[in-house]
């Protein structure tokens, strides 16, 4: 197995663990919902109830994971032949996640915020998700060549790891000093120009 097929696999892994995981979560938050007595209980005459906290809860975790994974793709693997492949499936994790957001926490929302102030919740969904669908449709459209032959099997998906950028060392540079007042020379000077002390 070389390195591409190792990586192929390893993003497999990464893929199933992810649905294993949203699974128990989703799972998690059906059993919850079948308990009543979480949704009598309520806090401080805000109309939001125990059960709307833990579901909520449960899908701040469940977007987690999904963000999370988005930027793993970007900073594990990359297609030889088409570097932007994991950028875009980045985009459209986040995507996903920004309208997985909205829909799950707006209930929570609507309870916290008066009539007016709902529309502050939506209207700012509504921009990110139009930032993010921008960035997508611009990759997608620059992309679109690629795409095409990725999908039609033209193009093989052949991975690597990123390269990390490494910071070079600075290159530090010498201070000459006069021996008589400690003032810093330059390079080419042949007397101090402070006290007239010959560099040696």
């Amino acid at each position: 197995m070389n390195k591409s097929e190792a990586l192929v696999n390893d993003m497999g892994m990464r893929v199933v663990k992810l649905c294993i995981v949203l699974g128990i979560m989703f799972l998690f938050r059906y059993l919850i919902s079948m308990i009543e007595v979480f949704d009598e209980m309520e806090f401080f005459n805000t109309g939001l109830t125990v059960l709307d906290v833990v579901i909520g809860a449960a899908n701040a975790v469940i977007l987690t994971f999904l963000i999370k994974f988005g930027f793993y793709l970007t900073k594990h693997y990359e297609m030889i032949n088409f570097p932007k492949a994991m950028v875009i499936a980045k985009w459209i994790v986040m995507l996903i996640a920004s309208i997985i957001a909205y829909q799950t926490f707006y209930h929570i929302a609507k309870h916290l915020f008066r009539r007016h102030d709902i529309e502050v919740y939506n209207v700012t969904f509504l921009c990110v998700s139009l930032l993010l669908l921008t960035r997508l449709m611009v990759l997608i459209f620059s992309n679109m060549e690629k795409i095409t032959d990725l999908f039609t099997g033209r193009l093989k998906a052949i991975f690597k790891e990123p390269e990390l950028e490494v910071e070079e060392p600075e290159v530090k540079t010498e201070e000459f000093k006069c021996k008589g007042c400690g003032n810093v020379l330059g390079k080419d000077v042949v007397f101090c120009p402070k006290c007239g002390t010959k560099v040696s």
